[in-house]
């Protein structure tokens, strides 16, 4: 999704992906997500919008899934 900038008379914005409950994220494809990774990519993503450029090898996280529900994130 687009990440919004807000100013004083925007209108509210919408996004495909759900907050299913503290702490998880479901996004439009039906991908749980830790509510806290995805937050902190997003603001990866409007910090530096070539971030992923690589894809996801370009961080060096081994396998999808210790992003997708972290016990610990190791990037190496």
């Amino acid at each position: 999704d687009f990440i919004p900038t807000y100013r004083t008379n925007d209108k509210h914005a919408t996004f495909s992906g759900k907050r299913i409950k503290r702490g998880m994220y479901r996004s439009a494809k039906g991908i749980f997500i830790n509510a806290d990774v995805n937050a902190a990519a997003n603001i990866l993503r409007k910090a530096f919008p070539n971030a992923w450029t690589n894809g996801i090898e370009g961080l060096g996280v081994k396998q999808l899934a210790s992003v997708l529900t972290p016990l610990t994130l190791i990037v190496r």
